[in-house]
């Protein structure tokens, strides 16, 4: 288990890393820190798409679902954060957390668990959910649709993946919120 001493410790050796790295490291943290008190947070938006394009695409902040807001609220202001008013922000390793929401949009059965190279692990929603995620946001959006950045990293996320893709699910998933048509053509 990881003690508050030793969150801030290690928050402190985050400072000068590559954003990536350290966005990574930190979320590793996080989820150590809550796995005593059953609490697994899910690593879902831009940090999932930049994992899962093999960090093509890059995001500004760690976006988690789980439970347990007030958990992340205590623990994230005692190791430095500063609450704003959607988002924590740590001024010195400029890491910023969010919490969206305690329910995952997705099947929990797809999420994935990865092991990262300072042998701690984080879970990420899984690339169909995701891939999901960004065509709804386009389809509700975008005047044209096909040309939003996020149809692009979907279709990547596609491409890169589309041998491990659960097909079935994702069509029926795409199917279900409406946007299979963008599917169509890949």
């Amino acid at each position: 288990m990881t003690t508050i001493e030793e969150m801030k410790n290690a928050l402190a050796d985050l400072k000068g890393k590559p954003k990536f790295k350290k966005q990574l490291e930190f979320a590793s943290l996080l989820t150590e820190f809550f796995a005593s008190e059953n609490i697994r947070p899910i690593v879902v938006g831009g940090l999932a798409v930049e994992i899962y394009t093999r960090n093509d695409y890059h995001t500004h902040d760690i976006d988690f679902v789980s439970d347990g807001w007030h958990k992340f609220d205590e623990l994230l202001r005692e190791i430095g954060f500063t609450k704003t008013e959607r988002e924590w922000y740590h001024l010195e390793t400029e890491i910023a957390v969010e919490v969206p929401s305690n329910y995952l949009d997705g099947s929990l059965d797809l999420i994935n668990e990865l092991e990262l190279p300072n042998g701690k692990k984080i879970f990420v929603i899984g690339v169909e959910d995701l891939i999901i995620d960004r065509l709804e946001g386009i389809s509700r959006n975008a005047p044209y649709p096909e040309n939003d950045e996020d149809y692009e990293w979907a279709y990547r996320m596609y491409l890169i993946h589309k041998e491990e893709l659960d097909q079935e699910y994702l069509m029926n998933q795409a199917k279900k919120v409406n946007v299979s048509h963008f599917m169509d053509r890949w």
